[in-house]
């Protein structure tokens, strides 16, 4: 994880703005935090990107350094696609929350 970030610095005012893209989120309820897999550039970017965020209790955002979850809008048939990024970085979220249970 890197030091804490705006969402809107990656995901362009994500939660207000571009509700067409796909989120996924992991909720612990106990102590209130999240994991996100969200759209982290804005939608006017050539090269569109998924990315993985930690939303601590108490607010605010951390990146989770992840391999890259990019697709080319331009060319939306050409692997990857928009899905192929999106269940490839659910997938690491997924493993990601399974190493941090692991060590639970």
């Amino acid at each position: 994880m890197t030091s804490p970030q705006s969402a809107a610095l990656y995901a362009a005012g994500l939660f207000t703005e571009d509700r067409r893209r796909p989120i996924a989120q992991w909720f612990n309820p106990t102590n209130g935090a999240a994991l996100l897999v969200a759209p982290e550039t804005s939608p006017e970017w050539p090269v569109q990107r998924f990315g993985i965020f930690y939303a601590p209790p108490g607010g605010g955002f951390t990146r989770v350094h992840s391999a890259a979850h990019e697709w080319h809008p331009r060319e939306p048939r050409t692997p990857p696609t928009e899905d192929d990024a999106f269940q490839s970085a659910v997938a690491e979220a997924a493993r990601f929350l399974q190493v941090e249970m692991d060590f639970v």
